[in-house]
């Protein structure tokens, strides 16, 4: 479950239901995403007055070969800690190979574990011809396989995480918006990233970011949340736009993400105004 939450968050960091009118942002160069990346976020929970750290995320990169060509590895990795196993035990790994040059998805692979309950699916892209093939495996049930379209400048699940710290947004006005598409699993969906203005925040140790911030208005049809909520995510106003501190209100209880560690970036930190 948290790592479906946390891609929801994180998923463009600012997204919201887009009009079908809008075309989708497409790529257009990579200077903020490098291999050797490591980012790591403690998830913390609220139910009633008490909020309590239940999870773990970390998010990496890595360069890799497939068929030839570079390719950027990003994976997503989701573990509720061994004290909170008893009450929803979560192992989720998520992983996304895409084209190093023109961000072409080339492979996704989902593998969670919630409870006693397993899931494991693997889709293959094809961009340039429009479709996507996948197979998916439901604890010891036989595997089902499918192909589906897929359209022009469309990210899989965890590509759209990393997807959004490509574009310019460190000089976007309030209200800006870029439309998306997603393939969320095997579905495509039309999403749109919405700035919302600049501001200073502090996370637990003390550090202090200058940062960018989004915001998402969620629907009915979006598990785990409530209609109309906002989900708040803030990423930092340099080369890196890294997700900061995300805070989202579910049906039950509310979600706070806060950036504990980050290792082998691309560029230097300038948005870290203290230590």
């Amino acid at each position: 479950m948290f790592t479906r939450i946390i891609l929801y968050f994180l998923c463009a960091a600012g997204l919201m239901m887009a009009p079908l009118c809008l075309p989708a942002q497409c790529f257009r160069g990579n200077t903020a995403v490098g291999p050797g990346e490591y980012l790591a976020y403690d998830v913390s929970y609220q139910v009633g007055p008490v909020w309590s750290n239940v999870a773990s995320l970390t998010m990496t990169t890595a360069r890799e070969t497939v068929g030839g060509k570079e390719v950027l590895h990003l994976k997503l990795n989701a573990r509720t800690y061994p004290m909170y196993d008893h009450l929803f035990k979560v192992r989720d790994s998520y992983e996304s190979w895409v084209n190093a040059a023109t961000w072409a998805p080339v492979k996704f692979q989902r593998y969670t574990m919630h409870n006693q309950n397993t899931v494991l699916m693997t889709l293959f892209m094809y961009p340039a011809q429009s479709f996507f093939t996948y197979n998916y495996k439901l604890n010891n049930e036989p595997v089902s396989n499918g192909k589906g379209s897929i359209g022009k400048c469309m990210n899989d699940m965890v590509s759209s995480v990393f997807f959004p710290r490509t574009l310019e947004l460190e000089n976007q006005r309030p209200g800006t918006v870029f439309p998306l598409s997603i393939l969320y699993n095997d579905q495509p969906t039309s999403l749109r990233m919405v700035a919302g203005g600049k501001g200073i925040i502090k996370d637990r140790d003390g550090k202090m970011y200058h940062c960018s911030k989004f915001i998402v208005k969620m629907n009915a049809t979006v598990s785990y949340f409530k209609a109309g909520s906002d989900v708040v995510v803030w990423m930092t106003a340099d080369k890196n736009k890294l997700p900061v501190y995300v805070e989202a209100e579910l049906k039950v209880g509310t979600v706070k993400i806060y950036l504990k560690e980050a290792r082998g970036l691309r560029n230097p930190m300038t948005a870290l105004l203290s230590k």
